[in-house]
């Protein structure tokens, strides 16, 4: 209790150095929280399109569909594979444009036999479309490869640019919580020496200060959820009726459990950077 005290006090007392602290911690973790979001939405776009994508392998009229349909099913990259027959296809072409069964009647029909695969990873594209191509019969392949490589290599951008400004953002808050203490620290330097001389013990003088580091995370997590939470939920109900094919992610478990990650990560950081402080402050008064 009076370690709490005495935290509290110090909040107060230095209430500028706290405000900066906060909002300096604010700022990164609403960064990083903004950031985890936005990757979630990626993923969830990714597996989207993964369970979408196919690659349509369009036959010669002597080739044996049938054949490949079964060598198909047995790639490991292939969720699933069907054979559509020309005729299948043509009757399926006239059902949606109607206007197009007089004309089917005139002449040949100009459809050829297809497989059609989909693949358990967007990444293997490419190579199944190159193993349809070295098959006999398989005259042409059509498959999203371009669109999928340049989906993939931006989340990859994205994944390692994210790493290096999450490090860059934990540094910053780190290093807030570091200043603050160390501020606390100074102004107390001489109630400090005198706890020490009537022996208190390291363990009794470090708790204010990692207790003050405590409270500083916690509130730093607080306010970035009071900023993130309603403004990701706002900014999902205005995009999501222009962009409905894009899958958003709305789970509130999920979205507690970023909460309760980002809220976490918060009072580590305060605890470390205040640890870190006091260890410096109780080494060079040793």
């Amino acid at each position: 209790m009076y370690a709490f005290q005495r935290a509290m006090r110090a909040l107060r007392g230095n209430a500028v150095a706290s405000l900066a602290t906060i909002t300096t911690m604010t700022l990164s973790l609403t960064i990083l929280a903004t950031f985890s979001l936005v990757s979630l939405n990626l993923n969830a776009v990714l597996a989207d399109l993964q369970t979408e994508l196919e690659v349509t392998a369009f036959l010669a009229p002597d080739a044996d569909g049938l054949a490949l349909t079964r060598t198909a099913r047995g790639w490991s990259e292939v969720a699933r594979a069907e054979f559509t027959s020309a005729d299948a296809a043509l009757e399926a072409l006239v059902t949606d444009l109607p206007s197009l069964r007089t004309a089917s009647t005139l002449v040949a029909n100009p459809l050829p036999d297809t497989v059609t695969l989909q693949l358990f990873d967007p990444a293997q594209t490419a190579q199944v479309r190159d193993r349809l191509l070295a098959r006999p019969g398989v005259e042409d392949v059509e498959d999203a490869s371009d669109a999928v490589t340049t989906f993939l290599a931006f989340n990859d951008a994205l994944r390692v640019a994210g790493t290096l400004l999450i490090v860059v953002l934990l540094g910053a808050a780190l290093f807030a919580i570091q200043n603050s203490i160390a501020s606390s620290i100074a102004a107390r330097r001489k109630e400090i020496e005198v706890m020490r001389l009537v022996g208190a013990t390291r363990g009794f003088i470090r708790a204010p200060f990692l207790i003050e580091g405590f409270v500083l995370g916690l509130a730093s997590a607080a306010v970035t959820l009071l900023i993130v939470v309603p403004g990701y939920q706002y900014v999902v109900a205005r995009l999501a009726p222009t962009l409905p094919f894009v899958p958003f992610v709305r789970d509130g478990a999920l979205l507690a459990q970023v909460a309760l990650l980002l809220t976490a990560l918060a009072l580590l950081i305060g605890l470390v950077g205040s640890t870190i402080a006091v260890s410096n402050h109780l080494r060079e008064g040793a």
